[in-house]
C-alpha cells in the first residue's frame, strides 16, 4: 500500500531557504518513496488568496496566502480554511505529516488526526515560533506518533517534555544536484568581472540578523585591504523582518569594488553560483534559533567541495570535524573569522583538500539517498 499523505506547513514549496529546503528536500524523498502528497500551505504574502495547484500525478497544493500584518480575525479565518481543505482530503490519507507543531500546521494536523484516527508525523526543525502558545506546542508533539527532529538540541529538548517516539533526521540533499560546475563557474564569473587569479569568499541565504552578516562583511573588510585578489560573492535577500541591509553594509564599509550581490535565485540554479565560489561562509550568531538548527547551506556548500568556514553554533558544530571537512569559527568574532579565512587564502590547495572529505562525509551520511530508508521506515511503522 502506498502512502497517502496530507503535509500541513507554514511555508511554500518556493521558498528556497530555511524551512521551504527543509519541505521541498521532504517532498522529493517522499515522491521517491512513492507517496501521494497533498500538501497544504500557510505563508504570509502581498494579499490574501487560495491557489491550487496540480504539481505532478502525486503531488497536489494548496496555498493559502495572508497579507503581513493583516488582522487577526483574517488570520483566524485562514486557520479555518486550513481545516476545511483538509477535511477535503482527510478521508483519502492514511498519515498526517505537519511541518512543525506552529498553530497554522501541527496544530490543525493534530485536531484532524484525532478526529479520524489517522497516525501524525510531525517533521521539528527550529525553536517555537511566538505565535504558537507554549501548551499547544507541548500537545502537538506529545500526541504525535513519530517526530523527526533536525539537531541533537531539539531531539534532546523535545525527549525533555514527554515525546514518545523521536527519530533523528538531519539535514539531507541531493548531491548528485550540488556539485561544482566548471563550465557554469568560468561563465558566471566573466559575466560578474572576477578575472581566474581572484578568490572569491562566498555566501548564500537570508540576510536574517541571525545569519552574521556584517561580521563576515567587517571580516572581509580587513581581509581585502591586505590581499587584493579577494572578492566578496553574497546572493540572497531580506526575506524576513528585521533582516540586514547588505547594500547598506557595502556602501558604509566602501566594499563597491570588492563584494557583489546577486539577489535570490531559484533552488535548480544555486549549485552554478556556488561554483563561483572558492571559499563558503555562513557566520552566524550564537542565538536559541541557531543552536537549534542544522543549516541546509553548510551542507550543499560542503557537498560542493567548497572549503567552508561555519560558526560553531547548533548542529553543524557536530558535523564538520575542525580543520579536516571545514573550519569552525568563534560565533560573533570578526576577527576569528578573518584569521580563518585568511589561513584559507595562505593554504589554498590544502583546504581545498578538505573541502573534498567534506564532500565525501555529504555522500556517505547526508544525501537524500542515505535518508530514504530512515523516512520509509517511520512510514512503515504509521501504517
Amino acid at each position: 500500500m502506498k502512502p497517502n499523505i496530507l503535509y500541513l506547513a507554514p511555508c511554500g514549496l518556493g521558498e528556497g531557504v530555511g524551512g521551504g529546503a527543509r519541505l521541498r528536500n521532504m517532498i522529493d524523498a517522499l515522491g521517491r518513496l512513492q507517496a501521494n502528497i497533498q500538501l497544504l500551505s500557510y505563508l504570509p504574502g502581498e494579499k490574501f488568496n487560495v491557489i491550487h495547484r496540480q504539481i505532478s500525478n502525486n503531488l497536489n497544493t494548496t496555498t493559502i496566502s495572508v497579507r503581513r500584518g493583516a488582522p487577526k480575525v483574517l488570520k483566524a479565518f485562514s486557520l479555518l480554511l486550513i481545516f476545511i481543505y483538509g477535511l477535503r482530503h482527510i478521508r483519502r490519507s492514511n498519515i498526517i505529516l505537519a511541518h512543525s507543531p506552529s498553530i497554522v500546521s501541527g496544530f490543525p494536523a493534530l485536531v484532524l488526526a484525532k478526529i479520524f484516527s489517522k497516525p501524525l508525523l510531525i517533521d521539528h526543525m527550529d525553536i517555537k515560533d511566538p505565535d504558537t502558545p507554549k501548551f499547544i506546542y507541548n500537545l502537538v508533539l506529545k500526541s504525535s506518533d513519530i517526530v523527526f527532529t533536525i539537531s541533537q538540541y531539539l531531539e534532546e529538548k523535545i525527549k525533555q517534555i514527554g515525546c514518545r517516539n523521536v527519530v533523528y533526521l538531519p539535514v539531507f540533499i541531493d548531491t548528485d544536484i550540488f556539485q561544482n560546475d566548471g563550465e557554469e563557474r568560468a561563465k558566471i564569473r566573466k559575466r560578474l568581472g572576477i578575472n581566474d587569479r581572484e578568490i572569491v569568499i562566498g555566501y548564500a541565504g537570508s540576510f536574517s540578523h541571525i545569519e552574521g552578516l556584517p561580521f563576515l562583511f567587517k571580516a572581509f573588510k580587513n581581509l581585502s585591504q591586505r590581499y587584493e585578489n579577494t572578492r566578496l560573492v553574497v546572493v540572497g535577500g531580506r526575506n524576513v523582518p528585521g533582516s540586514d541591509s547588505v547594500a547598506q553594509l557595502i556602501d558604509e564599509l566602501a566594499l563597491k569594488e570588492k563584494a557583489i550581490l546577486i539577489p535570490p535565485q531559484p533552488h535548480e540554479l544555486m549549485p552554478k553560483y556556488l561554483s563561483v565560489f572558492d571559499i563558503a561562509c555562513s557566520p552566524k550568531i550564537d542565538c536559541p534559533e541557531n543552536r537549534a538548527a542544522n543549516p541546509i547551506k553548510i551542507y550543499e556548500y560542503m557537498s560542493m567541495g567548497l572549503p567552508t568556514v561555519v560558526s560553531a553554533v547548533g548542529e553543524i558544530s557536530n558535523i564538520i570535524e575542525k580543520g579536516y571537512d571545514g573550519f569552525l569559527v568563534k560565533p560573533g568574532d570578526e576577527n576569528d573569522l578573518a584569521t580563518t579565512l585568511e589561513y584559507i587564502i595562505q593554504n589554498l590547495d590544502s583546504a581545498k583538500e578538505a573541502g573534498k572529505r567534506a564532500e565525501e562525509k555529504v555522500i556517505r551520511h547526508y544525501s537524500q539517498q542515505v535518508m530514504l530508508k530512515r523516512i520509509g521506515d517511520a512510514l512503515k511503522q504509521l501504517y
